[in-house]
């Protein structure tokens, strides 16, 4: 409970800070933000709030911007508005309009138990074709098979893993595998002003970790930093009354919650890490509503077979139900609800997410 919640708690308060800090800098002016809990709320305010020049000049840019703003609007339904997001969208008055700046999301526990699971799964993978190279008896799979085996092969290699996964000693496992985007702040800014961006994050105390450019259909610089929150700042509220309204379902009453909280932000590590996606406002669209959106690069990964077998499947419903107990009522679990090495259909994962709620199941019974 204090991992998840206190977690959760301290990113929801150190990355606003840290936002509003770097386009405050940025644009030199007074910054506006609302809260969203949907793709389609951020889809509405960035097509309503786009540069001034977009709407004034006809360039390739604004020409390729107006149609993909008109086919939104022609049929909205077709852009997955409904996806759940869990984010903060800021605006700023530039040219003498509110203009769209950018935004922050903290990832939500399904597409964290997803990436986790991918890198579970990719780590487990490349250890199973090094094995073959050199372990006569490691028959599940051949160190020259294709990443991307098909269902013969990847069937060999998940029966092997997971005889492997039942008698490895724990400390033969590799160091901790990271997500380093947990927490995500995405800017809108001309490609020539991406030098100074990364000043601005070094005045803001943020240690540049990772720079990586994307220029295939989507131009964008990611950017991996180590940030240092100013833990007076985030620890100057008590915890959210939704939040010790959890801690005393179990009995803590508020005061020993925000201890626990004080000691959890203060004892932690000094820095977190933040990746930041910095790109114009014509391909932060492509990536909204365009040839690159988001969910349609959340499909295709779901669809790469090595995460649709029944390893990837059980090691993300565990790590969903990891971060899904704390949320819970008077969860009492009297077996495992999942075994790495057993198959199960996602109906049952459906079953067993729909009890930790109390929520009946979705079949009619007539009993």
């Amino acid at each position: 409970m204090r991992l998840v919640h206190f977690n959760s708690v301290y990113v929801a308060r150190y990355l606003p800070l840290l936002t509003e800090g770097l386009l405050h800098r940025l644009h030199g002016c007074h910054l506006t933000s609302r809260m969203s809990l949907n793709k389609g709320d951020l889809k509405d305010q960035l097509i309503a709030h786009r540069p001034a020049h977009l709407r004034t000049q006809s360039t390739p840019g604004s020409e390729r911007a107006s149609r993909l703003i008109a086919a939104y609007h022609a049929e909205p339904g077709l852009f997955y508005r409904e996806t759940p997001f869990r984010g903060i969208l800021y605006l700023a008055v530039l040219d003498g309009r509110p203009t769209y700046v950018g935004s922050n999301r903290i990832k939500r526990i399904r597409r964290l138990a997803e990436k986790s699971a991918r890198k579970v799964v990719d780590w487990l993978h490349t250890e199973t074709r090094r094995q073959a190279d050199r372990d006569p008896e490691f028959t599940g799979a051949r160190a020259d098979a294709p990443k991307h085996a098909g269902p013969p092969e990847l069937e060999r290699i998940e029966g092997e893993l997971m005889r492997r996964l039942r008698d490895r000693p724990p400390a033969q496992w590799p160091e901790d595998l990271e997500i380093n985007d947990l927490a995500g702040i995405k800017v809108v800014i001309e490609p020539d002003e991406e030098e100074r961006l990364i000043g601005i994050l070094d005045d803001l105390g943020c240690r540049l970790v990772e720079r990586e450019p994307h220029t295939a259909a989507y131009t964008a610089l990611n950017l991996i930093v180590d940030h240092q929150p100013d833990k007076d700042r985030v620890l100057a509220q008590a915890l959210p009354a939704k939040v010790m309204g959890v801690f005393r379902e179990h009995g803590i009453q508020a005061g020993e919650a925000n201890r626990w909280f004080d000691a959890f932000v203060r004892g932690g590590e000094a820095s977190v890490r933040v990746e930041i996606i910095c790109s114009d406002y014509e391909q932060t669209l492509e990536g909204e509503i365009g040839r690159c959106m988001h969910e349609d690069r959340i499909i295709r990964q779901r669809q790469r077979l090595e995460y649709q077998g029944h390893l990837a499947q059980n090691v993300e419903f565990l790590l969903e139900l990891l971060f899904t107990l704390p949320a819970a009522p008077d969860v009492v679990l009297e077996r495992l609800p999942v075994r790495l090495w057993d198959r199960y259909l996602p109906d049952y994962f459906d079953e067993v997410k729909r009890a930790l709620f109390h929520l009946p199941s979705v079949e009619l019974n007539l009993d």
